[in-house]
């Protein structure tokens, strides 16, 4: 009998795809993943039951484009340029998208981006500026766009929405009468007069931005099935950022008389820099420079003018437009079970920085680096990923490319960030000993900061402002309610940690990029 060689069995090993999802102002406390209480969120949590799970995920800036910037160049904002809003991100950098693409991926991105001002002027063409948009043929633009060969994007949050992008062109081509829903006033009754930006949202919620969203990544992913090339997908939720404004049922799921109280320590305000404990009005002052009519970037306002009423609705608002954004991941995951891809894609979720929502007597974000702003979650599940894993390394938004080029087995340019592989597969427990930020100002160049964070400290330095050092205990007041900066007893502490900062992340209160615009 003939005997046949031996042939080796050829085994093919199918590319994985990434999925990375992204919510605006999401703070790490604000799912039921991490413990949160009053959320409900089980589809996020389905991710990080199947995967791993950041406890100490930061990002390095707590302003939505130099997140953002951040995220798709693993660079500090001093090194990628975006160093506020109203600049733009420099086309020529490489983005975790060019390299995916040129890797082989193809690369799509549906949803808000922020790589460029909303206000650039109309001559430089950019497409996620209102200006862009006054151009007759702007609908049919889709991209190439930083790395991405498709993209559709959203254009702002709540009634903003509607001004431009693909989606605003969508809405009013197809359902018109929606487009003046998004308005306050089209619930009679819902605006809150001492906080204008909470209301209820009179658009069916199919017809809202999340899940236009959600429809155009599921239908994406759906049609995947018959190429053999891998993807890239960006989805991005404009929410929960405010205004507190979702549309129902999402306005009512959560009872506002149930929502917890912001956590304020009395006096704790008094002990921060004086930008935040000055008087004046709560609404103005101390969140516009002397001098200046220009706001600081995050709008900034404290709680003293908001009833407990109020402040409990933009709560109860914020829970909804979270639970609408968990209904919406979870059609994504369902488009990706229903082609058979779950076990080969891996599917990444956090935000590009957090929520006040009352803390500290503060609401919305700025320019004092807490906690509530500055740490997201970080969830990440896919191929070689153990179930359940609870990390406690100090990670940051910068090491997401390297980390994601890694899991995809892609070659990533030199990056301010770390490989996160190793942590994630169980064969180490820490990255690095400390974190760092840094926040550049808009309006008064003494707010420049920049911030250290270990697990058992968070020191901030104001270049400018010598006497408005922040230090906080992190394992007895872990969510930053008791300045100890002000405390003699901690002058060799906070000179250890100001040369920490000199040696690691020198001043540069200018960074070279032209403002374009406010925002």
């Amino acid at each position: 009998m003939y005997a046949y060689p031996n042939r080796a069995r050829r085994v093919i090993v199918k590319p994985k795809n990434l999925i990375f999802i992204c919510t605006d102002q999401l703070r790490y406390d604000a799912l039921s993943a991490t413990g949160n209480r009053i959320a409900r969120t089980p589809s996020i949590d389905g991710l990080a039951a199947r995967g791993a799970t950041f406890h100490r995920h930061y990002t390095p800036n707590q302003i939505c484009s130099p997140s953002r910037a951040s995220m798709a160049t693993g660079l500090y904002p001093r090194h990628h340029g975006v160093w506020r809003n109203g600049v733009a991100l420099d086309e020529r950098l490489p983005t975790l998208w060019h390299t995916l693409a040129n890797a082989g991926f193809s690369t799509r991105a549906v949803g808000k981006l922020h790589y460029q001002p909303l206000l650039a002027p109309h001559d430089l063409g950019m497409p996620e500026s209102l200006a862009y948009w006054q151009n007759p043929n702007s609908a049919k633009w889709h991209g190439p766009y930083y790395g991405f060969e498709h993209v559709d994007l959203v254009l702002g949050e709540a009634n903003e929405s509607t001004k431009a992008g693909h989606y605003a062109d969508w809405l009013k081509s197809n359902f018109p009468e929606v487009v003046n829903l998004y308005e306050p006033h089209a619930i009679p009754g819902s605006q809150a007069k001492d906080l204008q930006e909470v209301w209820k949202s009179a658009v069916p919620a199919e017809y809202h931005y999340t899940n236009w969203i959600a429809e155009r990544a599921a239908d994406f992913i759906s049609t995947r099935t018959a190429r053999a090339d891998p993807y890239c997908l960006f989805v991005s939720f404009p929410d929960p950022h405010h205004p507190f404004a979702p549309p129902r049922p999402y306005c009512d799921m959560f009872e506002p008389a149930k929502m917890p109280l912001p956590i304020v320590r009395e006096g704790e305000l008094k002990r921060m820099p004086a930008y935040l404990s000055d008087g004046g009005d709560p609404r103005r002052q101390p969140y516009i420079a002397e001098g200046e009519q220009i706001r600081e970037q995050g709008f900034l306002v404290r709680t003293d003018t908001i009833s407990s009423k109020t402040m409990a609705v933009a709560i109860a608002h914020t829970y909804g437009m979270i639970k609408m954004i968990d209904d919406a991941v979870g059609r994504i995951t369902d488009a990706v079970s229903s082609v058979g891809e779950i076990d080969n894609t891996y599917i990444l979720f956090t935000s590009d920085h957090g929520e006040l929502l009352g803390d500290h007597g503060l609401l919305r974000k700025g320019p004092p680096p807490y906690r509530q702003l500055l740490q997201v979650p970080l969830i990440l599940c896919g191929p070689g990923i153990p179930p359940g894993a609870e990390i406690e390394a100090l990670t940051s938004h910068v090491d997401l490319f390297a980390t994601l080029a890694s899991l995809l087995g892609v070659r990533p340019p030199a990056t301010d960030g770390l490989d996160l592989a190793p942590v994630i597969r169980g064969q180490a427990t820490d990255v690095r000993e400390f974190l760092l930020a840094e926040y550049h100002p808009r309006a008064d160049p003494r707010l420049y900061n920049q911030t250290f964070v270990s697990k058992e400290w968070r020191f901030t330095r104001y270049l400018h402002e010598p006497g408005w050092e922040e230090l906080f205990d992190l394992k007895a007041d872990p969510w930053e309610h008791w300045n100890l900066g002000i405390d003699d007893r901690f002058k060799a502490l906070i000179s250890l940690l100001t040369s920490v900062l000199d040696l690691q992340f020198p001043p540069m209160p200018r960074i070279p990029n032209e403002v374009l615009g406010a925002y």
